[in-house]
């Protein structure tokens, strides 16, 4: 017994392409934009990490500007020092103190 299959308009059974998805590198039943969906998730993803480091950096910067240096808390503890020794009076202490914060902080 012998199967005719009829086609109509030059189509055959699995559509205008045989089944074989958009004609001229389109999209396909395979996944053929696989590829290009990959690579926007890469380039998303290598975005958002540039961004990521750029807020990271800001950020280590800011806190590291608003920390007093080293420098701060050994000036203080000697302006304390000498104020405690009887060096420096009170206004004198006053004025360095407010000299030492307005410059580191």
């Amino acid at each position: 017994m012998a199967t005719v299959v009829l086609q109509w308009g030059g189509h055959g059974p699995m559509g205008p392409h045989g089944g074989h998805g958009v004609a001229a590198g389109g999209a396909t039943a395979t996944g053929g934009m696989g590829l290009w969906w990959l690579a926007a998730g890469v380039l998303l993803l290598l975005a958002l990490a540039g961004v990521s480091l750029v807020y990271v950096s800001r950020v280590r910067t800011a806190s590291t500007e608003t920390t007093p240096p080293k420098e701060a808390d050994s000036a203080m503890q000697d302006l304390r020092t000498q104020y405690a020794r009887g060096e420096i009076d009170d206004e004198e202490f006053a004025n360095r103190a407010a000299t030492l914060n307005l410059e580191w902080g």
